[in-house]
């Protein structure tokens, strides 16, 4: 659904368009555009260009106040008025750009996959300490069934997480684009560290949702996370559409 296009003028390009939650706009020295070439040969089709920021053409026009507000610069909403690019500052060839970005997809998930979980594992350290600390009805909150088994599910949770990454890293270390791999591992670990969070949030009671603690910040956090390249829904429907192809293809 790329609305931001491109189009050769001499020896520069002309980028016009918009871009919503744009991570990271607000502030940054540095910037990768990818846009829709309006050319009709071979150099149709998803290019990408690197440009040196502020620049007057490009304008951060909105930054929402989103759920997980610690992210810096913001998830911004930019406008491009006809940005003029040397022709040398283009990411590759022309028309390529799309391919470019589906070979950074794998890794980037994977990379966000490693970050929450080791957030996840922090919430949960604290979650374990303030359930043996913490005393009620007689005894520590670890002790009462209800406790104990949340955060028995969460190590269960983790542990599945870190094989998960372990599996997909293995598979782009042998060479291999990784793409459906690391589409089951986004969702599989979103997913259960988004279980995990929560039950950290509901052992830690009222001091949950509270600034005392970083669990409250992850609980907000990662639920931007099953959105973050590419909502689970989206993961599904791609997994269900190879399914669908290695059937035909068995056939």
């Amino acid at each position: 659904m790329m609305i931001t296009t491109c189009r050769k003028d001499g020896n520069d390009w002309v980028v016009k368009g918009k871009k919503c939650f744009a991570t990271g706009a607000q502030g940054a020295g540095i910037g990768i555009i990818m846009a829709r070439s309006e050319e009709e040969d071979s150099k149709s089709g998803a290019c990408m260009f690197l440009v040196d920021l502020p620049d007057p053409a490009i304008r951060v026009t909105h930054v929402p106040n989103t759920i997980d507000n610690s992210q810096p610069g913001g998830h911004c909403e930019v406008s491009i008025d006809n940005l003029r690019i040397p022709a040398d500052q283009m990411l590759g060839e022309a028309g390529e750009g799309f391919k470019y970005a589906q070979i950074r997809l794998a890794p980037a998930r994977l990379s966000h996959c490693m970050r929450w979980l080791g957030g996840c594992i922090r919430a949960q350290e604290i979650a374990v300490d303030y359930a043996n600390r913490r005393m009620a009805f007689g005894k520590t909150l670890i002790e009462h069934e209800g406790v104990g088994f949340m955060l028995a599910e969460n190590v269960i949770d983790l542990e599945e997480c870190e094989l998960m990454i372990d599996w997909c890293a293995g598979v782009l270390d042998a060479g291999s684009l990784g793409t459906v791999e690391s589409s089951m591992t986004k969702v599989a670990v979103s997913e259960a560290l988004m279980r995990v969070a929560d039950k950290c949030v509901q052992v830690l009671g009222g001091t949950g949702v509270t600034g005392k603690t970083i669990v409250e910040t992850m609980f907000r956090e990662i639920r931007a996370f099953r959105i973050y390249d590419g909502p689970t829904e989206v993961h599904k429907w791609s997994l269900a559409r190879k399914l669908r192809r290695d059937w035909k293809a068995a056939q």
